[in-house]
């Protein structure tokens, strides 16, 4: 599969993943339900208006009937394998955006047409009429006729999502259109993902008021499906805002922990200008009258490095006039939190400081003073252990995929 075929067949799931969205936001009650995934791709129950929908997103195409001929015929299968009920209370709906051609469907079309442009078909050069072959009467056919509803009018990719946005913002209590797109969207998507992949069709089932529950989180979710659909531009403002937007200009005192990942990937170079821009983003301003009270730092904990490698990238930073503690006071000295900790002065100017090893996380954090602690840990595959860190302090777990995805995160 081309590069170009594999974005529309994404960008195709993820036009669905919206209109699952769209169909449970404008469901009339908490207890509507849709199943993602089932007998067509969304399932709903809706109370009086239950329907069975193909969704299709042909940005690209023109509209023919011959695009949409697989669906219907899979769809008067099912309604033949049910008997062909007179009673049914659901719908049978073909939903669709196409580059043009929509003028090719009638708006409303007999049964002569339904049987010659979406019931017969050639294989093998044989021709097959899918109606006579299920044995479906022309009463019941016009019975199939009358569910059988299709829109080949659906919005673009962009409208979609932007109603999306509106109706979470109608939806989600107090939420507004930033949040909406930040956190409350990604989560919609994760969650309609997430029951994508189940095998059993009752796990695939969600009611409104379950879907705005688990939507309703200020959290910052992070997968492939995510990356995929926003790119690493939107995953870095969402980051940002999340961990780093402050109310105010001036940066709020705070002993930061950044631990950083950087196993396979590390350039010296470019990494020691990452650390310089933490140091740079993380530390107070300093002023020719800035109390010592006010003085701070980030400290930086490197994961999946040698010891040369820190040696290098601390020669590289002292090269550059970036002063840092490494909390050795001496040559050959041992590692002391307590020196460590030590605030920078007008003097020293430290930007940054070092925490060796995992293990002295928490006789570091044991020994800091006078501010709130908040940790953050940019991993790749698994962040640190939970006994590495006591108890009671901000910890944040951030998944990326590469150490310098933090610069984007800063530049957002």
């Amino acid at each position: 599969m081309s590069n170009r075929s594999a974005h529309a067949t994404i960008k195709g799931y993820f036009y669905q993943f919206d209109h699952t969205i769209v169909s449970i936001l404008n469901a009339s009650a908490p207890q509507s339900r849709v199943i993602v995934e089932g007998i067509e791709d969304i399932d709903l129950d809706d109370g009086d208006y239950s329907a069975l929908v193909q969704c299709k997103y042909y940005e690209g195409t023109t509209y023919n009937h011959s695009v949409i001929k697989d669906a219907v015929i899979q769809m008067l299968r099912h309604y033949s394998t049910a008997g062909c009920p007179t009673d049914q209370n659901f719908r049978y709906r073909v939903y669709g955006h196409y580059k043009e051609g929509q003028g090719k469907l009638p708006a409303d079309f007999d049964l002569e047409f339904l049987k010659k442009n979406f019931l017969t078909y050639n294989h093998e050069r044989v021709v097959h009429e899918e109606h006579t072959e299920l044995g479906v009467n022309d009463t019941q056919l016009e019975n199939f006729r009358s569910q059988l509803d299709i829109d080949i009018h659906a919005p673009s990719y962009d409208d979609q999502q932007s109603n999306v946005i509106r109706l979470l913002v109608s939806q989600i209590p107090g939420c507004n259109a930033e949040d909406a797109k930040v956190f409350y969207y990604p989560n919609a998507i994760n969650v309609i993902q997430s029951l994508a992949i189940q095998s059993d069709i009752n796990s695939r089932k969600i009611t409104k008021s379950r879907f705005v529950k688990e939507v309703n989180r200020k959290e910052v979710v992070f997968s492939l499906w995510l990356q995929e659909k926003f790119g690493n531009d939107y995953y870095a403002k969402l980051i940002k805002k999340k961990f780093f937007k402050h109310t105010s200009t001036k940066i709020p005192k705070a002993s930061r922990i950044f631990i950083i990942d950087i196993n396979g990937e590390l350039r010296i170079s470019d990494f020691t200008t990452l650390l310089v821009k933490i140091g740079n983003t993380f530390s107070h301003v300093e002023h020719t009258r800035t109390p010592q009270s006010d003085r701070f730092c980030p400290y930086i904990l490197i994961r999946g490095n040698s010891e040369d490698d820190l040696v290098s990238l601390k020669t590289n930073l002292f090269r550059q006039g970036v002063n840092f503690n490494d909390g050795y006071p001496f040559k050959g000295a041992e590692f002391y939190p307590d020196y460590l900790v030590t605030e920078p002065s007008k003097e020293n100017k430290i930007r940054l400081k070092f925490i060796p090893e995992v293990d002295q996380l928490a006789p570091v954090i044991s020994e800091i003073r006078g501010s709130v602690i908040e940790i953050f840990d940019f991993y790749k595959d698994h962040p640190v252990d939970l006994k590495y860190l006591p108890t009671g302090e901000s910890y944040n777990t951030i998944k990326v995929n590469s150490a310098y995805f933090i610069d984007e995160v800063l530049r957002s």
